[in-house]
Parts: structure tokens; sequence; C-alpha cells
């Protein structure tokens, strides 16, 4: 969708703004407006219920249009005495009778334009988690908004200033986070919030609150045991039930990874028979295991292997069509899983999104545990129990060892942070780019409570894993395509349940996401060919090593590179350093960085 709310604007580019939207809904595009209020929309069909067309508009002034789903959607019908609604209808009936309070009813994921009266505020609302996107911008006379960074810019008008301190949280976190952007006056609406635009003599007038409470202390006396994993198992497999919901083909995304296995398992047992998977050329271990666990499950499984070249042309096509610079390339092997998934008829895919950040599966908690001393004396601890990293496990034991010995024994704050990475190549970026990689790392975060994993968890969950879920693995490598990505783990019930338990209940030394791994037994005894799988961490990595397997794909992403304005990154050093590369026939990890981080600024000077 997209929306201009005010007076008519000069220079809004409202054909632009369809088109930038046609990709997310190929079922067609509609408009309305009125003398305050534009709105666009494209449609993706999955339900058939209620009236389908949007924007929607009650007759009395109300109207409003959303991307998304609610997959409790019959609950909110009775909630309001409306069986039958559409989503959209539901969505604005609820606001007019609570209040943006009435999505804390809501199990889905959904950004909403919504206007309750023909006098009134206009509510821009975004999902608990972040999975819809919706970004806002102001224009002379109002507002523009949309779920498009190109719809945005098109209805605003004027030139795509880029902006440093979006730029700079794209280094840090992979992704721009909070309300940021790579472009000047144009913002995200932070997830689980509600921007409100009053028109005004003046223009408009805005606010910004937080529709969703934060994630709150765990209740005292919640615990892990059987009857509280009969709980979590019920509500995961209730949520892939009605994730699978749909007029169209849905399918599991099988990476080989314990997560998206055991979504995939309870989809089984829920009657979906089709896994999506994706492999790098050449890869055979990624590509085994995923077959695997396709066989495991009895499923079909439409595996999708991602050359060099293809990693290049669709890192053009990302970019220039979502406006988002990238510095991995891990979206880009989704973007082109996602064009195979619809040029197959995929409407919508599950994924394990989300398991991590409510789980507490990352290692970097086990790090904060460990230095707290919940594993025992800080110096003395079994190195070894911990096994292989997140990444680096093909190193070997003895390697593993010391990097856990080593993040333990420093400060909290030392090697805490994304933007580390690039550290070794700092000097060929330009201020303000370049103080953000060489500034201190802070503190690990704390909150009210003291307990810096209870700290971490927030920032992951409110902060960290919209981004991630929008640039890194989530809609816009998807949505953009036409496939809805549909994470059950972020359903309202399984949030619920985890942040109702302390992280330190999800932690061991050896692991996180206990919860979580104690649902594969349960499957198993189903499922017997689950328990026979590993899940080592020696997943793929999409990265610039391996674009130059294929020197042809090289040298396309180096002209891309080699195009970024120089006052983002130092030209002469760049190019130098693109020439070490290309002799080498390898790159470190800081280079795959700089690399695509400087293509992507390369193709979005010339789009």
């Amino acid at each position: 969708m997209a929306a201009l709310v005010g007076a008519p604007h000069i220079g809004a580019d409202v054909d632009a703004a369809a088109a930038a939207i046609a990709g997310r809904g190929p079922d067609g595009v509609t408009r309305w407006s009125d003398e305050s209020l534009l709105l666009v929309s494209s449609r993706l069909g999955h339900w058939d219920e209620g009236t389908a067309q949007q924007p929607f508009v009650d007759g009395r002034g109300g109207v409003a249009a959303f991307n998304g789903e609610l997959f409790n959607l019959v609950e909110l019908q009775d909630v309001l005495g409306r069986p039958g609604a559409s989503e959209v209808e539901v969505l604005l009936a609820g606001v007019q009778a609570q209040g943006p309070e009435f999505l804390r009813r809501v199990d889905g994921q959904f950004a909403l334009v919504a206007r309750c009266t023909a006098e009134g505020p206009v509510l821009l609302a975004r999902d608990r988690f972040g999975i819809a996107p919706l970004y806002w911008a102001q224009t002379p006379g109002g507002v523009a908004a949309g779920s498009d960074l190109g719809a945005v810019l098109a209805l605003r008008g004027g030139d795509a200033t880029a902006n440093p301190a979006g730029l700079t949280a794209i280094l840090a976190e992979w992704a721009p986070t909070g309300e940021l952007t790579p472009f000047e006056g144009v913002h995200q609406v932070p997830p689980g919030h509600v921007v409100t635009v009053t028109p005004s003599p003046d223009g408009v007038v805005l606010g910004v609150a937080r529709w969703v409470p934060p994630i709150g202390d765990p209740r005292s006396g919640a615990t892990c045991d059987e009857a509280a994993l009969d709980a979590l198992e019920r509500a995961v497999r209730d949520s892939v039930r009605a994730r699978l919901r749909s007029t169209g083909t849905v399918a599991c995304l099988l990476s080989g990874g314990i997560d998206s296995t055991i979504v995939g398992g309870f989809a089984r047992e829920e009657g979906a028979d089709l896994g999506l998977a994706l492999c790098l050329q050449g890869d055979d271990l990624v590509g085994e295991r995923q077959r695997e666990v396709a066989d495991a499950l009895g499923m079909r499984l439409v595996q999708h292997e991602l050359t060099p070249g293809e990693v290049v042309d669709t890192l053009a096509h990302y970019v220039s069509t979502r406006r988002v610079p990238l510095v991995r390339l891990g979206p880009v092997g989704m973007t082109a899983l996602a064009r195979r998934a619809a040029r197959g008829g995929i409407r919508g895919v599950l994924s394990g999104e989300g398991a991590d950040e409510l789980f507490a599966g990352y290692d970097s908690y086990r790090l904060l545990a460990a230095r707290a001393g919940a594993f025992g004396d800080p110096k003395r601890l079994p190195w070894a129990a911990f096994g292989a990293p997140e990444f680096g496990a093909d190193r070997g034991p003895v390697w593993a060892r010391s990097y856990w010995r080593g993040l333990v024994a420093f400060s909290t704050g030392a090697g805490a942070r994304r933007v580390d990475i690039l550290r070794p190549v700092a000097d060929l970026l330009r201020p303000p780019l370049r103080e953000a990689v060489l500034e201190p790392a802070a503190a690990a975060p704390m909150d009210g409570t003291g307990d810096p994993l209870e700290a971490r968890r927030r920032l992951d969950v409110e902060n960290l894993l919209g981004a991630y879920l929008l640039t890194v693995q989530g809609d816009h490598a998807w949505m953009e395509e036409g496939v809805e990505l549909r994470p059950p783990y972020l359903a309202a019930p399984v949030a619920e349940w985890a942040s109702a338990r302390p992280v330190t209940q999800f932690v061991r030394i050896d692991q996180g996401k206990v919860p979580v791994r104690a649902l594969l037994p349960r499957l198993a005894q189903r499922r017997p060919a689950l328990a026979g799988l590993g899940f080592a961490k020696a997943a793929f990595r999409v990265d610039v090593s391996f674009v130059q397997r294929d020197p042809a794909a090289f040298d396309r992403l180096a002209e891309y590179a080699a195009a970024c304005p120089d006052r983002f990154v130092d030209h002469d050093a760049l190019t130098h350093r693109i020439e070490q590369v290309r002799a080498a026939g390898a790159c470190s990890e800081a280079e795959s960085e700089l690399l695509t981080f400087a293509a992507s600024l390369g193709i979005l000077a010339n789009s």
C-alpha cells in the first residue's frame, strides 16, 4: 500500500508509487481518494473472507488499507460481532471501537493505514515485531507513507538524499534500525508503534507512540517443565496451522537447521508436503543436509542452487528496487529463492525466523551467561563444552576452544558488535562511516532488572529483529517478489510463552534455545528419521568469496563497487583493494562486507 495524507501534493508521482508496490501484490492495484487522503493498494490474495477489495471504505468516513495477515481473524470477528468480515474491515472497526489498543488482540503481521472518521487523524501502525514494513515522510502538504521506500520517495517528490545515520546503521547492524532508513527525511514506523497524522491549517501534526507494551520482566515461577513444553508445542503447532491457511500454495523454508525443521515437522503433520531450500553451487554438504531433512519429513523439495552470476544479478535487482544498500549478501540469496518460488506458483513460505531472538539462540547469550558465572568460574570453564560457534564451525575444535576462551575473558563490550568485522578496512570509509566502525564498543546492554541477558533479548526483539526481518531475511527479500513470509515462532501465543520465562532457562553451556530444541525429540517420536539428523552449524554463507568463483561475475561486482560515490568510500583506495582481492583470488570477511556495501551504493547512484 501507499498513502498521501493532507492536501494535494505538488510533485507526487502516484503512478510511480503504484508501480513500486505492484510486485508486492500481483493480483491487482487499486486507488481511492478524497480531499484529504489518497490510498493505493496492491493485492496478493490468500483468503476469501469478506470484501477483499482494498482500500476498504465503510461509508461513514472510515477508510483503511493494510499489508499482511491476521491469523486469528475469526476470534477478532467474534470480538467485534462482525462474522464474515474481511481482515481490513476488522482492523478498521477494531481501531474505531478501541483505538490502537485493539491491535494487542491481533495475532498476525501487518502494516496499517486507517482513518476512523472523515475529519479524524490518520493512523500508521506496524505489527509488534516489524514483520511488515511501513515507511513515512513529511511532504510540503502532509505525509507520504507506504510499504515500499520507492513508493514513499515517489509520493514525497524531490531528491533522495542519503542519510548518513541510516547508512551507519546498515554497517553496524546490517540493516536500518528504529526509525532510520537510508534516506534523509524518510522514517520507519518502529515495530509495535503507531504514528498519528492529524491534519491542521499548517499542514499536519505528528505523534509517535507504542501501541504494544515492551517485553516485560518474566513472571516469577514460570518454568520449562514438561507441562510448559506441552503448552509451547500446542502454541507452535497452532501457529503453523494458522499460517498454512491460504487459497494458494504455501511451502516450508527448509534451511537444514533445527528451527525450520521443527516448523516443517509440524507443517507436515498439518498436511503440508512442500519444502523450499537454497544452496550454493558446489556446496554438497548443505544441499545434502536439506535433502535429508525433507526426506525425514516426507516432503517434496524445491531446491534452488545459487550461482555466482545470479548473486550479482540479484544484488543489482534487490538494491535498485528495494532502495536499501546491503553489507552482506544473505538477502540476495533469499531474493533469488523467492523469485524461484514465485515462478513455481508458491505464494507463502513458513520460516524459522524469530526463534533465536525470543529463545536466546545466539552465541552472545552464552557469552553473557558465561561472563556472569552461570556455568561456573569464568576463568576455568570446560571450553570444549561450548562446541562450535555460529561462524567458523569448519575451523576445528582447537580453534573453537580458543575462540570461546578469548571472548569470555574479554570485557563485556569486546567483539560484541557486528560492525567490528569491518575494522580492518575502516580506512577505506569516509567520515562519518569510518568513525562508526572505529568508535569504542559500548558495554553490554542493561535494563531495569540489571540482567544483561534480559536486556540483550529486549534489544534483539524490539530493535534488531524488525530490521533483520525486513532487510536480511524477511519482507524485502520475499514480499517484493509476491511471496509472503510467515514466521510461526513470532505468533503472539509463542512470543508470550517465551517472554514469560527468564532467558537463563533457555541457555546452557553447549547451546541456546533449549525449549525449542526440546520440541525435536517430540516430533521424532512420530517421525523417527528426525532423530538421526545432526544440526551442526556449518551453514553456508553467501559472500564475495563465493562470487569470486566466477571471474566474470566478480568483474561485474567490482564495476558496481567502483561506481560508489567518493563521499562514502575512498575511491582510489577501494580500486586498489579490489585489484588486491582479484589477484589473491579470495577476500576476507571485512573485504566482502566493504565490497558489498560499495557495490550497493554504486547501484543506487545509477538507478
